[in-house]
């Protein structure tokens, strides 16, 4: 572990954008699209859209509007999908 944090930091964001880099690269050779996605909200936010707050230690969502119950980051995992195929149409 690096002594200076936002060294730290700085080369483990790096290490994602050459990640992404390589998906992308991979992406277009093998002819796929490929979509970037914002995921700001989607821990919050239930399929049904309903805005749902929580904290970091909660790892069930539960939807009082729909009645939805199901792991947060599945949910998460769910609404990028979404919001990549809208984005594709």
């Amino acid at each position: 572990m690096l002594r200076n944090h936002k060294l730290a930091k700085s080369i483990q964001d790096a290490r994602w954008g050459k990640f992404g880099d390589y998906i992308e690269y991979k992406s277009l050779r093998q002819g796929k699209r490929h979509v970037l996605v914002d995921p700001k909200g989607t821990s919050q936010t239930c399929l049904c859209g309903a805005h749902v707050p929580k904290d970091l230690s909660v790892r069930v969502h539960e939807c009082p509007v729909c009645g939805l119950e199901m792991d947060r980051d599945l949910v998460s995992a769910k609404l990028i999908l979404e919001r990549g195929l809208s984005a594709m149409a």
